[in-house]
């Protein structure tokens, strides 16, 4: 019988881990340009159900984008990927729920050699159980050096949560616990390091403390808001948000409900997203969720991954990019997208269906969830659930998409020549929304919503208003989740709609 050293395999396992890196290192000049992305990170004392999050908004020039389960390293992980380019992770998360994602941050100095900022995602994945560990990673290779510019977000199933500012040979921690640090919970970045001294993404940074400031106030701050509303956020150079459908023009030379969104969250360069939910102390690591739009979210749906084995998502990243050039559809400059071909102003558009698919999906997913945090899953099951909810949005994406081809933007001087009342923006909303109308003519106007039961809640207009588009905030933080009605009376017309507040 042959009798091996335990300390030989130690020294062959590290040995055969920095082989790695350095293969990694080395291949990390063909990676991806660097990322204009808006990242966030909460601990589980500023959400909604106490459990760590974690997110980013992707942006790239590699739209192909796909679910990736790697097993080339000890620890095996479920990360976003360039299609076909496996040796980089840009947001994952592994099975001891350790998860990490990025933003560029150009405003900090590089390294000379080593990892670059998708290698070492993929490294820390493979290697590392815990935020612990991965500022040991940090520690180590401060000193060997890397070729990073970034601001890393990671959780575990601790709890723990933080931003690192990560230079070449140096960085900066951000404890998403630490109530001085972080006084509401969450830590947020897009393309600047505040020891770095830069600004890139001012616009998004401040939409986005606008946005989860209002989920954190409400009590909402989950991966459902952030998925909805953060992630398909369009906002101008002043961080205020579009109204979708856009009733207007940004300028004479732009065409009819278009608008620009390259200093949007949601930009034409956005390719996928990810919104990583962590676990409860106690639970079940293997549990943490990845959830994973693939596509520009404008165009895709959200579909649930474990850290448990691949499912093929492929066809899912096709299809949205096959709407996304339908919404992108101006020739002369593709970063202005056609709100009519989202929402048709008249309650209908691909919106509808992707949005209430999501909504299928996120309540099955819950359901599952709690059901596994009280049983150990088998593999196969999670992998048939991840698969079932892949397909169901892919079949909603294909119908979406063939009611999008026929969709136009109406020429201003066609519109309607009465009073129109829109969707409210958003919908599902939590705790505000925005109600918009138009009137042909000036009329005396009237809305008010409702409950269910018939039970008037508030009047939020009784005035005469002239001719043209109008609208006002609908702001619920008061009222229970439910299905609300919306009543218009301008004149002679009347028109209602619904609207739902999920909290």
């Amino acid at each position: 019988m042959i009798t091996v050293n335990p300390s030989i395999i130690k020294t062959i396992l590290v040995l055969s881990l920095l082989l790695i890196s350095v293969l990694l290192a080395a291949i990390d000049e063909y990676q991806d340009p660097p990322e204009g992305c808006t990242v966030g990170v909460a601990a589980g004392r500023a959400t909604s159900d106490g459990r760590p999050l974690l997110w980013k908004t992707r942006d790239a020039q590699a739209i192909n984008n796909e679910v990736y389960f790697n097993t080339a390293f000890p620890i095996h992980f479920v990360s976003v990927v360039s299609a076909g380019q496996t040796a980089y992770s840009w947001m994952g998360v592994n099975e001891y729920g350790f998860a990490i994602i990025n933003s560029a941050s150009g405003d900090l100095p590089p390294g000379s050699s080593g990892m670059g900022n998708g290698t070492l995602m993929a490294y820390a994945l493979g290697t590392c159980r815990s935020v612990a560990e991965f500022q040991h990673l940090l520690d180590s290779t401060n000193v060997s050096g890397r070729q990073t510019q970034a601001n890393f977000g990671v959780i575990d199933s601790s709890g723990a949560a933080a931003i690192y500012e990560t230079a070449g040979n140096q960085y900066w921690k951000f404890d998403a616990s630490d109530t001085i640090q972080a006084p509401d919970g969450y830590v947020l970045r897009t393309n600047f390091a505040l020891n770095g001294g830069g600004n890139g993404g001012i616009e998004r940074y401040r939409r986005t403390c606008d946005l989860m400031a209002a989920f954190y106030a409400g009590d909402s701050l989950n991966y459902r808001s952030i998925l909805r509303y953060q992630m398909r956020d369009f906002s101008d150079y002043a961080s205020l948000p579009f109204q979708i459908t856009y009733p207007d023009q940004l300028s004479p030379a732009i065409p009819f409900g278009y608008i620009y969104t390259e200093v949007s969250i949601c930009r034409t360069s956005t390719v996928s997203t990810a919104v990583i939910q962590g676990v409860l102390p106690g639970e079940k690591a293997s549990l943490s969720t990845l959830w994973a739009i693939l596509g520009q979210p404008a165009s895709a749906i959200a579909v649930p991954y474990w850290p448990a084995g691949q499912t093929p998502t492929a066809p899912l990243c096709d299809t949205a990019n096959l709407i996304r050039s339908q919404l992108f559809d101006w020739p002369l400059n593709t970063v202005y997208i056609n709100t009519y071909k989202l929402r048709d102003g008249l309650g209908g558009g691909p919106w509808i269906h992707t949005c209430s698919a999501e909504d299928s999906i996120m309540a099955a997913t819950d359901s599952i969830l709690q059901n596994w945090r009280t049983r150990t899953p088998t593999i196969p099951d999670m992998l048939a659930f991840e698969g079932q909810c892949a397909d169901y949005a892919l079949n909603k994406l294909q119908e979406a998409y063939n009611i999008l081809l026929p969709i136009e933007s109406p020429d201003k001087d066609l519109l309607p020549e009465n009073v129109v009342l829109y969707q409210n923006y958003p919908n599902p909303f939590n705790p505000r929304t925005t109600l918009s109308w138009q009137l042909a003519v000036g009329s005396p106007v009237k809305l008010t919503v409702y409950d269910l039961t018939g039970q008037e809640v508030t009047t939020l207009v009784n005035q005469q208003q002239p001719a043209g588009n109008h609208s006002v905030e609908f702001d619920a933080a008061g009222l229970a989740s439910g299905v609300y009605i919306y009543r218009l009376q301008a004149g002679e017309y009347v028109q209602t709609r619904k609207m739902i507040l999920l909290k």
